[in-house]
């Protein structure tokens, strides 16, 4: 069949029949790029009605990885401003990757549609003035912060500095992860309020023991908190119990990263406290390391003090 005819059957199908195709002519995870080999912008090369039926699809429009292009920063701003004015006011789900001082040329790009991101992923890789990117973004939802394996530590902790007072504003944020972020404190966990006391999931790379504990006691509408990386400073847990826990996932070292800043401990060691600090009335699932437990076998193992039958 020749797509360019406009006599195929295809150029005569229903538009509703066209619309369920194009939706489907999408990958159904990841991001979109603007590349005309692919779709959604191929559909609008086959003829003027696939054209004019795909860039009235908000909907094709709404996923999208921006990369920027310093070389040629008129041409990128062109097309990708192109790209969201077709998404028509629909909610946004946005990957960035930011490097250097790419911060610069997104905040202009995304000014006009920060009433519409509802779901940012970003990579920040030696990123100056990060903050730039998550500030203001009224509608964000779901954010997910990464930055890369090489980053050094202290480029890190100046990320997070920098990042914390913008996300702790995101009045609609209800999940955070926080990926590639090593540096989290016990110190600056408060200055995330008050988006914390708001979220309902949270996943936190790499921190100290007694960070788990804070951050339930910050944030009392968790429903899910995953911890992926746990290291001890030697502090006494005091207990705590937590009613809105339903889901709780701890580590003990995150796969991409260990460190000689961890005080060598086994697993048992460094877990187990925390859980024999914990009481979670709540509890529907834990994960311990690669061991899990749900509905009847979490009662089992008791889902008041879930710490004590656990043997790691």
């Amino acid at each position: 069949m020749n797509l360019y005819d406009n006599t195929s059957l295809a150029s005569r199908l229903p538009t509703e029949i066209l619309c369920h195709i194009f939706t489907y002519s999408l990958p159904q995870i990841g991001y979109l790029s603007p590349k005309s080999q692919a779709s959604p912008l191929l559909l609008t090369r086959i003829c003027r009605r696939w054209r004019d039926i795909s860039v009235n699809m908000p909907s094709l429009w709404c996923r999208l990885s921006i990369v920027v292009d310093q070389e040629n920063l008129q041409q990128w701003s062109f097309c990708y401003d192109s790209w969201l004015k077709r998404t028509r006011g629909h909610p946004l789900s946005l990957e960035i990757p930011c490097f250097v001082n790419d911060s610069t040329f997104l905040q202009p790009l995304l000014r006009p549609y920060i009433h519409q991101v509802s779901s940012l992923n970003v990579t920040f890789c030696n990123a100056v003035a990060p903050e730039k990117l998550l500030d203001d973004l009224p509608a964000l939802q779901v954010l997910r912060i990464d930055t890369t394996m090489d980053s050094p530590i202290s480029q890190e902790y100046y990320t997070l500095q920098s990042i914390l007072p913008p996300i702790s504003r995101l009045s609609s944020l209800h999940t955070l992860e926080c990926e590639g972020i090593f540096c989290f404190t016990f110190d600056l966990l408060p200055k995330l309020n008050p988006a914390l006391s708001r979220l309902s999931n949270l996943a936190i790379y790499q921190c100290e023991r007694r960070v788990v504990l804070r951050v339930l006691q910050l944030a009392p509408n968790l429903s899910s908190l995953k911890i992926c990386g746990v290291f001890d400073n030697g502090h006494h847990l005091e207990p705590l119990t937590h009613t809105s826990i339903q889901s709780l996932s701890i580590t003990p070292r995150h796969p991409r990263r260990s460190g000689s800043r961890m005080r060598t401990l086994y697993p048992r060691d460094l877990i187990t406290p925390i859980l024999n600090a914990l009481t979670l009335p709540n509890l529907r699932v834990l994960n311990v390391g690669a061991r899990s437990w749900t509905g009847e076998e979490l009662k089992a193992v008791g889902s008041c003090t879930v710490g004590l039958a656990i043997g790691l």
